[in-house]
């Protein structure tokens, strides 16, 4: 009987120690999991932000009519132009942003910012985006309704960018996330080159 109980009792402790290891290896995996997917969208993050900062602190430079640089200037769609060598030949480039639904991934909040250089998608999409929100301000700090009307185009002088990005795939349903947000201030839309120049 004592022999019986023992062998009992043993098998309890083992069925305890076994369920306990499964869980500590499934809470490991699940970190691995996540810590891999949340670099790796940290390094998106830190390549889309880099491309967007270079791009939107080029608006306007070399053009001669810098406060025309903007053409359309939305919530989540921009575009705009810029001379990417002024001191060579007249080269204007057309840089747009726009955010559209993404249906393909798992991840319900999923959108693909697409960034197109001359008409042409540079890159293709980037996946991850959750959000794109630009704001818009004038000489003196006011925000401006979006999208912003063709005769208030030209007083933009600051920009605000919000950018959200996420696991594409996630785990058990949990996507995590990044929050990125900064203002512009487009110095190229603070000089006049010329008499050339929008009105204030």
């Amino acid at each position: 009987m004592n022999s019986f109980l023992d062998l009992t009792i043993a098998f309890v402790i083992l069925g305890s120690l076994l369920a306990i290891s499964m869980n500590v290896d499934s809470n490991v995996r699940e970190h691995v999991i996540t810590t891999t997917q949340d670099l790796n969208v940290q390094e998106n993050a830190h390549v889309m932000t880099n491309i967007i900062e270079y791009d939107f602190r080029k608006i306007g430079h070399g053009l001669i009519n810098p406060f025309a640089a903007i053409t359309v200037a939305d919530s989540s769609h921009i575009i705009f132009s810029y001379d990417r060598n002024p001191s060579s030949v007249y080269d204007s480039t057309r840089v747009e942003y726009l955010l559209t639904a993404a249906t393909r991934t798992p991840n319900p909040n999923d959108k693909i910012l697409i960034r197109r250089v001359n008409g042409a998608e540079n890159g293709g999409g980037a996946l991850g985006v959750s959000r794109f929100r630009l704001r818009y301000y004038n000489q003196y700090g006011a925000l401006l309704p979006t999208p912003v009307v063709s005769d208030s185009l030209s007083k933009i002088r600051e920009i605000a960018l919000l950018l959200v990005t996420s696991r594409t795939s996630g785990f058990r349903g949990k996507f995590g996330g990044l929050r990125y947000s900064t203002r512009f201030t487009c110095k190229n839309l603070l000089v006049r080159y010329g008499n050339a120049g929008a009105s204030q």
